[in-house]
């Protein structure tokens, strides 16, 4: 009977040196995680915006506090995502051009420069600054899956929606012609 008692509270004991042992990374990891979970449990029509505000700030501090980690790109594009899902629209530009700039051979960066454009050209009005951007993209990501929706953003930018409905009718007169 002692002998069980001793081998649990050696167990216990062990466990806990274990759990106590692991990193700072892997903490702010497994909270980030945790986070997620909650969020996305959330299934109500008005999300609670002080967790997802939150979960955007952990994201933020989590890729501060650990530029190394491969995670990092994803963590900044999903950040990004909520921040414009905020309205936080210069926070959501910092956090794509921070995976961009940054982590220029993740996956995310290409997304993430079409994301600024995006923002810049529909919800900053800064046309000049989305145009440059645009440009940038076509130029080093050509074949990418986004390229179409990048041409005909330039292709389009600053044409009133007036100017669009003609421009579109007269591609179907001559296509029915």
């Amino acid at each position: 009977m002692m002998k069980n008692v001793i081998k649990t509270t050696l167990a216990i004991a062990l466990i806990s040196i274990i759990a106590s042992c692991q990193s700072p990374e892997k903490k702010a990891q497994d909270r980030l995680m945790n986070m997620e979970k909650t969020v996305a449990k959330d299934t109500s029509k008005m999300p609670d915006k002080k967790k997802i505000y939150d979960l955007f700030c952990t994201y933020k501090n989590f890729a501060d506090s650990f530029p190394k980690n491969d995670s990092v790109p994803e963590y900044l594009f999903r950040a990004g995502r909520l921040a414009s899902g905020l309205t936080y629209l210069m926070e959501a530009v910092n956090c794509y051009n921070k995976v961009y700039e940054n982590y220029p051979a993740s996956k995310r960066a290409p997304f993430c420069l079409f994301m600024e454009a995006f923002i810049y050209e529909n919800q900053l009005h800064g046309t000049e600054k989305a145009k440059k951007l645009y440009e940038e993209f076509m130029k080093k990501y050509p074949d990418h899956e986004l390229a179409k929706d990048v041409k005909f953003s330039l292709d389009h930018m600053g044409k009133s929606d007036e100017d669009l409905i003609k421009e579109f009718e007269a591609k179907q007169k001559a296509k029915n012609s």
